[in-house]
């Protein structure tokens, strides 16, 4: 649609701190809006990196909406409070509402007089507007997200069975299950997202780099435009590899929350991973490029735009209805008493949640304390002496002295890890008060993993973080180091200890490429010492 004059339009979201869903959108529509000639103004109450972003296009971004002291053509809200707030500070403009989230407080909609339509995202979305905001089916319309396909272009071709994968983590319930499916299938393994504090910048210069990404939402459409062959998930579920034939419905509901609908397991991704299929996945990006690119959707925008100036020019609100409006909104949102306050509903549930998770720990704690005092001679254990080396060699018989649980067989120099978690239990000499621990160690590395990381745990007890690597060149692969530590004051006076080890990134001989073991190897066991 074309305007007889550049439109200035106020985009608000209710922050821009991080690199969520609809702060990538706020962006990118301003970007687009700019392009095609228009002023975007962009209000956020939260502002950060992102912020920068837009402001060093040229593009005005403000946390103050008394500061925006032009007219402005017509609102693009986001969220329903900074919805209300541009709707307060402009009563002559009209607004365009846009609903990007079923479940989540700040998307539900504000039923403001000079809010003229309500876009939802995807069906899923226009079916929360229309049966639980009683938003007459009339004033919703569905614009699905879209992506830059300048910028998500696509990568090198697929090889014919996945060598490395990329899993988007704005939650962490799903990675277990990714992870120890992708060791499975020998499938080398990345994890970017904000709930693991590695937000990245600029996934356009990522995604091409894998060959299979795990992910929902508009990162599962950018990883589809690079051309990448998409298993869609996240912690609230499993949909499955996206398949042409899935694809038209998966889009409608925004790769989210209704298609999520199989369980979390390793052999449920595993079987996905399975569906791998080179040719499919090149019609897919073919498909997204063509259909979800941001220049169509900045044109069905605009389209929309025009509806809303041309209704409000034709019939503007009045000022009474206007005002009763912002009442009726204040009068939901602003704190007060009572369940009927969304934030004081959701407060009063994280509340609830926190009591229980509180009340679980100090059981699983009281549950920890009655092993950790549990005396190993149940087991047939003999005790370990201070200032005695215990060798973990399987010519020394390590299961007389230790109980090992999370590691794999033994060798002859000692046994490895096998997997995230591992612990040692033993005795300690009745005679002996240890001050210190040693563990003889090898750490598995390479030059396809030269990095490891692993936390020492002694009973329940969060001890120290360690990075093993990177390798020196021309060193050994398989050297041992020692990792000692003072024992806390209440370990030093038990009569057994449960070492904990936490690997935050095993890896199989296999992933990088020294032998067909699919072992998740860690951290070499060799020694134990107790010092006094």
């Amino acid at each position: 649609m074309t305007f007889e004059q550049p439109l200035t339009v106020l985009i608000a979201n209710i922050y821009l701190t991080g690199r969520s869903g609809t702060e990538i959108v706020t962006r990118e529509v301003a970007f687009a809006l700019m392009r095609a000639g228009h002023r975007p103004i962009v209000y956020a109450p939260g502002l950060g990196p992102i912020a920068e972003e837009i402001q060093a296009r040229g593009i005005p971004v403000t946390d103050d909406i008394s500061t925006i002291a032009a007219d402005i053509d017509i609102i693009h809200g986001n969220h329903t409070q900074v919805t209300a707030i541009a709707a307060a500070r402009f009563p002559n403009a009209p607004a365009l509402y846009f609903a990007h989230d079923f479940v989540a407080w700040h998307s539900a909609p504000p039923l403001l007089a000079n809010v003229c339509r309500y876009v939802a995202v995807d069906d899923t979305v226009a079916e929360r507007l229309q049966f639980e905001a009683g938003i007459p089916a009339d004033r919703i319309v569905t614009l699905l997200n879209a992506v830059d396909t300048d910028r998500f272009v696509p990568g090198p071709p697929l090889p014919e069975r996945p060598r490395r994968a990329l899993a988007f983590a704005k939650n962490t319930q799903h990675l277990q299950a990714v992870r120890a499916a992708c060791a499975e299938r020998g499938i080398e393994l990345d994890v970017i997202g904000a709930s693991i504090d590695s937000i990245v910048s600029e996934p356009e210069t990522l995604l091409p780099q894998y060959d299979l990404v795990f992910a929902s939402a508009l990162s599962a459409l950018e990883a589809m435009a690079c051309g990448r062959a998409v298993i869609v998930c996240d912690g609230r579920g499993l949909a499955g590899m996206a398949r042409s034939e899935t694809w038209d419905h998966w889009r409608r509901r925004n790769f989210g929350l209704r298609v999520l609908q199989q369980r979390l397991s390793a052999e449920a991704i595993a079987a996905e991973i399975d569906r791998y299929d080179v040719v499919d996945a090149a019609e897919i990006s073919k498909r997204t490029r063509q259909e979800a690119s941001m220049s169509k959707w900045l044109n069905a925008c605009l389209s929309l735009y025009g509806e809303a100036i041309s209704q409000h020019r034709a019939a503007p609100a009045d000022k009474d209805a206007l005002n009763l409006s912002l009442a009726r909104h204040m009068q939901t949102w602003l704190p007060k008493p009572g369940p009927i306050w969304p934030w004081m509903t959701e407060r009063e549930d994280l509340l609830g949640q926190l009591a229980r998770a509180q009340a679980e720990l100090e059981q699983a704690e009281l549950e920890l304390a009655k092993l950790v005092q549990a005396e190993p001679e149940q087991v047939g254990l003999e005790p370990v002496e201070a200032n005695k080396v215990v060798s973990c060699a399987q010519a020394n018989n390590p299961e007389r002295f230790v109980r090992l649980t999370g590691f794999s067989a033994a060798e002859h120099w000692g046994v490895w890890t096998d997997g995230d978690l591992a612990t040692v239990e033993f005795k300690i000499f009745s005679a002996a008060a240890p001050a210190s621990l040693r563990l003889g160690l090898v750490p598995f590395l390479h030059e396809n993993h030269p990095k490891l990381v692993a936390e020492l745990f002694i009973n329940g007890i969060w001890i120290e973080r360690r990075v093993f690597g990177p390798i020196d060149p021309g060193a050994p692969l398989f050297l041992q180091q020692d990792w000692e530590v003072a024992l806390p004051p209440e370990a030093a006076l038990a009569r057994s200890l449960t070492v904990g080890l936490r690997i935050e990134n095993p890896a199989s001989p296999l992933q990088v490429g020294l032998s067909d073991d699919r072992r998740r190897l860690g951290l070499g066991l060799c020694q134990i010492e107790l010092g006094e």
